[in-house]
């Protein structure tokens, strides 16, 4: 039987996240609940096993030991096998439930993208990245993959999908665009043997910063990743929105040129084609060879004007679309994809001073704009959470 979870219980949860050891007084404090509210909700979570009593013994970095009746989450020992997609890279991980990375594996996606090639690589990697952790077949806890799309279960990404016509037509384009033509959770469930579910991988990079990274507290967070994709992860009221058919947090397909260059999800002038949808592509017209993400922070670093210019417009493209999304839904932060590493300070710029710009007053000044901190490993701890919460023990 599947427990919906209240808004309380997933405070205490991720208080809890991390393998923080704590008492009813010290959850109230951090979840700035009633002691009497927080002893209810511990009393549930330990009926359906979420949680487990820990023993009232000495405890590092506490005088006076442990206090009785402190709490920690159940299953820390397990852990969640992850299959991280992007349109550059796959990445293979097994996490454990308290966000200890055990092993990770990672390969550049090359090529003509082929569907059955890409997650039969994938499925090998994660097998390796198990034996690495010393787990075999069926051993992981639970699976996630990250889908490089809007996902919609029975489906697979629904945006940008090739029709069959146009593959039998131009086979070309087919392996370019729209490769992920099918739900890869039952090749995966198959191959590894335990349960699996997949998510949008900017929704699980989301839900990584906001439980272990930078939107740690907060409830209302937009999470923009620009990296190895463009796109945002939205959560509202400290829930993911994922709204009809996974559709939300399309950043990259949000007209913004009428007449635009046309776009693989059938419109024109989207912004991932007017701002690249990768961010090597923001100065392919300026360098005779391709542009790493490392050259793009080495340039930074080197103080080149052109290279912090073009990072700079690069946000306020964004940002202008963001600017919009705030008004709409008033978040208490933007958090942008903490792989950009220094790159970030140029483009935070441009976001803020759009946002500044083309918001009232009062939505701007209650708008934080901050840098992940989980970098490559925000999807990996969203997977994590994602997995708690497909965990009836956890609701």
């Amino acid at each position: 039987m599947t427990h919906p979870t209240s808004a309380g219980e997933r405070l205490v949860l991720a208080a809890l996240a991390g393998g923080v050891v704590a008492s009813r007084a010290e959850l109230s404090a951090a979840t700035g609940l009633p002691k009497t509210t927080v002893t209810g909700i511990v009393a549930r979570l330990l009926r359906r096993g979420a949680l487990v009593e820990q023993p009232a013994e000495a405890a590092p970095g506490r005088g006076r030991g442990r206090p009785a009746g402190a709490v920690a989450l159940a299953g820390s020992g397990g852990m969640v096998a992850v299959l991280a997609l992007s349109h550059a890279a796959i990445r293979a991980a097994v996490v454990g439930w308290d966000g200890t990375v055990a092993a990770v594996r990672h390969s550049p996606i090359e090529g003509p993208r082929e569907e059955s090639k890409i997650i039969g690589r994938g499925l090998e990697m994660v097998e390796q990245a198990l034996s690495d952790a010393g787990l075999g077949h069926g051993q992981a806890d639970r699976a996630v993959v990250g889908i490089p799309g809007a996902y919609q279960p029975g489906v697979g990404v629904v945006v940008g999908r090739v029709p069959d016509a146009v593959r039998a037509a131009v086979p070309e384009l087919a392996r370019t665009y729209g490769w992920l033509r099918s739900d890869p959770v039952p090749a995966v469930r198959q191959r590894l043997g335990v349960p699996v579910v997949a998510e949008n991988y900017a929704n699980l990079a989301a839900l990584g910063e906001l439980t272990r990274g930078a939107g740690q507290g907060l409830t209302d967070v937009v999470f923009v990743r620009v990296v190895e994709g463009l796109g945002a992860g939205l959560v509202l009221g400290g829930r993911l929105h994922r709204g009809a058919r996974g559709l939300a947090g399309e950043l990259a397909h949000v007209q913004v040129v009428d007449d635009g260059a046309w776009c693989a999800c059938g419109s024109r002038g989207c912004l991932a084609v007017t701002n690249s949808s990768q961010i090597h592509g923001f100065l392919s017209t300026a360098y005779p060879t391709p542009v790493t993400l490392e050259d793009i922070q080495a340039l930074l670093a080197a103080g080149e004007r052109g290279t912090r210019r073009v990072m700079t417009d690069a946000g306020r493209r964004i940002g202008r679309v963001l600017a919009d999304l705030c008004v709409m839904l008033s978040p208490e932060a933007i958090v942008l994809d903490g792989m950009l590493g220094p790159a970030a300070e140029p483009m935070l710029e441009g976001i803020r001073e759009m946002i500044d710009r083309h918001t009232p007053g009062d939505v701007a000044e209650f708008v934080g704009l901050r840098v992940g901190t989980l970098g490559d490993r925000a999807e990996l701890l969203g997977a994590v959470a994602l997995a708690r919460a497909e965990d009836p023990r956890y609701g």
